[in-house]
């Protein structure tokens, strides 16, 4: 049994339960006493479990809903399926008042398991691309330039203004002698070459050069952006404050909090759960959940 904080005198009012009667009624749920007090002849109880169910303002009342720990104490019953359901109807304000009470460390990580639209939405708002690049290690560079949905005729589309000093060091870093061509040239060479040293040639890329060819991949497909892996685009994120973190996340839509949630305790769901607005609560129950209303009851003595 789910054991709330309920106004008893509001049963005995509108149930016509005398108050004696229910200091008898210890360690039963709601839906167990209005049965006892139903056979007893009493209509308003037998009416109960049909008007609760069917009235969420008179649930948001019986089982006192405006009070946070009854919400609690029900969604602590609920499997975290169904804690899923209920966070579907919280805000974005709610879900990062929820995420503060984690380490700026444990945000960072929950974050990783945003959708990669939804986590670089979160990076493109706090900071440009160039920005970016340059805030993040090399091994993420190559990573993205890892990429399958990378192609030759791309990249050497993007060398076109990539700055020749930096194409040159390139080519000194693969030839291992001076490089004194000019533009049109190093990119006639490597339009020449075959994959493997094609791609061996861009990995050479001073960092700078690396930031370069990226970002303008960036300008002509924007959508790549999301070929970062997700640990690469927290990354900037680890020098920030834990307040411009969470601030950072307010231009996400309250659906695209829900893969972190997952990711979380149960209890801690539950928690961040109860601040669902106890109507909207109240008639969630009302349409999903008649098993666990039927197992509330109250602290009776």
């Amino acid at each position: 049994m789910i054991t709330l904080d309920i106004d008893l005198s509001y049963l005995s009012r509108y149930y016509n339960i005398a108050t004696s009667s229910l200091e008898q009624y210890q360690n039963k749920s709601i839906t167990q006493i209005m049965q006892i007090e139903a056979a007893k002849g009493n209509t308003a109880a037998a009416e109960f479990l049909l008007k609760v169910t069917s009235d969420p303002e008179e649930l948001a009342k019986v089982f006192q809903l405006v009070n946070p720990k009854n919400r609690y104490l029900i969604l602590m019953n609920m499997n975290e399926e169904d804690l899923m359901k209920v966070m579907e109807f919280l805000q974005t304000d709610e879900f990062i008042l929820g995420l503060s009470i984690f380490t700026q460390e444990a945000i960072i990580k929950l974050m990783t398991y945003l959708e990669p639209e939804s986590l670089a939405t979160v990076v493109l708002e706090k900071m440009d691309v160039d920005k970016f690049l340059k805030a993040i290690p090399e091994e993420y560079l190559d990573e993205f330039l890892s990429s399958d949905k990378l192609d030759r005729k791309m990249m050497l589309k993007a060398m076109e203004d990539v700055d020749e000093e930096q194409l040159q060091k390139m080519m000194e870093n693969v030839t291992g002698q001076a490089c004194y061509d000019d533009k049109d040239a190093i990119l006639q060479k490597m339009s020449g070459l075959d994959d493997d040293n094609f791609m061996r040639a861009v990995f050479s890329f001073e960092p700078e050069g690396k930031q370069q060819l990226i970002s303008n991949l960036l300008q002509e497909k924007p959508d790549l952006f999301e070929e970062f892996s997700p640990e690469a685009m927290v990354h900037p994120f680890k020098t920030m404050q834990k307040e411009d973190v969470l601030k950072s996340l307010e231009v996400l839509e309250p659906k695209e909090f829900l893969p972190m949630m997952e990711e979380l305790p149960q209890e801690i769901m539950a928690l961040i759960a109860t601040q669902i607005d106890p109507k909207v609560f109240a008639q969630l129950l009302c349409n999903d959940f008649k098993d666990i209303i039927a197992s509330c009851g109250a602290g009776l003595g």
